[in-house]
């Protein structure tokens, strides 16, 4: 093995570097769905478009598969030696494989379906230090076998207890238990050197890894990938009952807007559980240091493997409950663009109506069209009079105030605009009036009976 002090160098180098373009890929996959300005906000932690879990087929999927992994990381978390355990007499399996085959016996059918997952070593377990001898381990496993982290002491796990601390006689064997286990010691037949103990230790590490990455993969899914429109299709055909919406179409409409896109978590959560991979494979070969002295690092299969169940845990929690607001597509960003450039067409139109109006109102009253005249005169006056002194004197004030005065003359500007709109519009609405009551007047005396 290298010495501890050159990876420590390595580390100080190229730790920096790594972490901060793993940071700029993390930030860049968190802020890339952001950019868009006509994208619905994320809704509240406790809203209403959060708490609809199975509102869709591919909604369920993901809760399903974030439950499975919240449930199997607490499971594994919980003592072996905590719960229940199943079994079927030997007598129910022998009648059921005699209908089918003859002479045949088995043994008793023992399932740790509801016994916890976590198995700590022996040395944890019993509060032992490394260098313990063996005939002093036999007899506290003999005095006290409710401490066994193995869960129920059924004939087969006695045996396999019995061949465990017959491997663990000598150094070697215990710094492989601490770092790889018990499996590799009590099944590796074949295996001599700890080189040979950690190879075969290792595809059971990848595959702790595969699958978690397999599922961190279907919950980070974007909602329109082939897998979310294949679990839609495969719904649709066997007619899932899905719960309804209670709420009116209104607010149906806006909770739909909402898309639960957790896909750019995917980056952030590979590099993670890589990186908890990589620490696991340097621990087993390069790293895992055990010393006769008592100590917590000492038992580092325990420890990694509760790190393990924590980060999946914290993994699938905060992915699934911090999605990102979806993105339109570019179809749907086309249809609300011409959404928005109708209304704005719209608004310039009611606009031009406007000016068109007022223009006749004034030109048929002279009293505005007096005041027009003024105020225009007037205007071209002190855009005129307006010199270099009176132009720093308002850039003066503007900065003094620290732009306080720009706006409050663009309110003033805006309040201004706006009793003249009210102002145009009255005067309109009287011209209608007064053409209303003409032509009615005029109707009115048509339809009078001449005399004869």
């Amino acid at each position: 093995m290298t010495d501890l002090s050159t990876y420590l160098v390595l580390g100080a180098v190229l730790l920096p570097p790594i972490l901060r373009q793993a940071q700029r890929l993390a930030v860049n996959a968190r802020t890339s769905r952001n950019a868009s300005a006509t994208q619905h906000p994320v809704p509240g932690f406790l809203s209403y478009a959060r708490l609809t879990p199975f509102a869709s087929p591919f909604s369920s999927a993901v809760t399903l598969v974030a439950f499975l992994f919240l449930f199997i990381s607490f499971h594994n978390l919980v003592p072996a030696r905590y719960g229940f355990d199943i079994f079927i007499p030997a007598s129910v399996l022998h009648r059921l494989r005699f209908s089918t085959h003859a002479n045949a016996n088995f043994a008793p059918l023992h399932i740790e379906l509801f016994r916890g997952g976590y198995k700590p070593d022996l040395f944890l377990a019993y509060k032992a230090p490394v260098t313990i001898p063996t005939t002093t381990l036999r007899n506290l496993i003999n005095t006290t076998p409710d401490l066994l982290p193995i869960g129920f002491l059924s004939q087969s796990s006695l045996l396999e207890l019995q061949a465990l601390v017959s491997r663990l006689s000598s150094y070697e064997a215990r710094r492989m238990y601490l770092l790889l286990g018990s499996r590799p010691l009590v099944d590796c037949t074949f295996c001599k050197s700890a080189n040979d103990f950690a190879l075969y230790a290792v595809p059971f590490l990848l595959w702790a890894y595969a699958w978690r990455i397999l599922g961190i993969g279907l919950l980070t899914t974007h909602p329109d990938d082939s897998v979310a429109v294949a679990i839609r299709q495969a719904a649709s055909l066997i007619r899932l009952p899905l719960r309804s919406s209670p709420q009116p179409a209104a607010s149906d409409a806006g909770g739909r807007s909402f898309q639960a896109d957790r896909s750019g978590w995917r980056t952030s959560s590979l590099v993670v559980l890589t990186s908890m991979l990589v620490i696991e494979l340097l621990v087993i070969f390069e790293f895992g240091q055990v010393t006769a002295e008592p100590s917590r690092l000492n038992h580092w299969h325990t420890n990694l493997h509760i790190l393990r169940q924590i980060v999946a845990a914290a993994l699938a929690l905060v992915i699934y409950l911090f999605p990102a607001p979806g993105v339109p597509n570019t179809f749907q960003q086309s249809l609300i663009h011409l959404d928005s450039a109708q209304t704005n067409l719209q608004n310039l139109m009611h606009v031009s109506q406007l000016v068109d109006v007022t223009r006749t109102v004034v030109l048929q009253d002279d009293q505005l069209l007096d005041v027009t005249r003024r105020w225009k005169n007037s205007h071209q006056t002190s855009a005129v009079d307006i010199g270099p002194e009176k132009a720093d004197e308002i850039i003066q004030t503007a900065m003094s105030h620290g732009g306080e005065a720009a706006t409050n003359a663009m309110s003033q500007a805006r309040a201004g605009v706006q009793r003249v709109t009210r102002f145009w519009w009255r005067n309109a609405e009287l011209v209608n009036q007064q053409l209303d009551q003409q032509q009615a007047r005029a109707t009115s005396s048509s339809d009078d009976p001449q005399p004869p």
